[in-house]
């Protein structure tokens, strides 16, 4: 489902595209990106799904994983075979996929990460730029990254499921308890400090989630909203 000139969802269960993460193709007009995959069971969908839109998934080149979550990283050895392209990860997430993805219901799940990250870098893919952000606070591993595209004059940016569109108090439909778990107050300060960062050196007008609906227009907004919910949850915890 084409999001933006040259930007798609192909994969989540909330748009029936696959059972797992909000999964989002780029077209860089050469290459094609791919930012998260869903777990092992999404990726035929996804490949299928790529196809769907008049584009050949054989041009995937580079698959980009926000954290190392199983449903979002857990098809990247799968995808990998299918679309013979490249991991691009945090070198935390990287040592994750590559060592602790081990044998998961005797399927080998393990991969090569070949481009690994840290925020801060800028992937050049023809005349398109991918600005790679550190944003850690939502898994205890660490390995949280933001990925930042720029297309007709707008900011474009993937979260993985650091920041949400938010509704009645809600971050995707759930509770910020959903995306932090039982952490302390130090770990969500983290978390919090860098949903400021996202909103002070970003703000983007389209936020792509990993889970639940999109934002469209004024993306920066739901990141004030996450901040708020954040906020008010570290004020409660005290």
């Amino acid at each position: 489902m084409r999001i933006i000139d040259g930007v798609y969802i192909v994969g989540g269960a909330g748009y029936n595209l696959s059972r797992g993460c909000n999964v989002y193709l780029i077209d860089t007009g050469g290459d094609l990106l791919l930012v998260d995959i869903g777990s092992e069971d999404d990726v035929k969908l996804i490949k299928e799904n790529i196809r769907a839109e008049g584009l050949n998934p054989s041009d995937v080149s580079v698959l980009f994983i926000t954290h190392p979550h199983m449903d979002h990283a857990g098809g990247a050895y799968k995808a990998k075979r299918l679309f013979e392209c490249r991991l691009a990860a945090h070198e935390i997430t990287a040592e994750i996929i590559e060592r602790e993805f081990r044998k998961r219901r005797d399927k080998l799940l393990s991969a090569q990460v070949e481009i690994k990250l840290h925020g801060g870098e800028s992937l050049t893919f023809g005349d398109l730029e991918v600005h790679i952000l550190d944003t850690p606070g939502h898994t205890r591993e660490g390995g949280d990254l933001c990925y930042l595209i720029e297309v007709d004059g707008k900011s474009v940016l993937f979260t993985g499921d650091v920041a949400f569109k938010c509704e009645r108090g809600l971050m995707a439909g759930h509770p910020i308890t959903a995306w932090v778990g039982k952490r302390n107050q130090k770990d969500i300060e983290t978390y919090l400090n860098s949903l400021r960062k996202l909103l002070e050196t970003v703000k983007p007008d389209i936020l792509l989630p990993g889970h639940g609906l999109l934002a469209l227009r004024d993306g920066w907004k739901e990141i004030e909203e996450c901040i708020r919910i954040v906020e008010k949850y570290l004020r409660d915890l005290a």
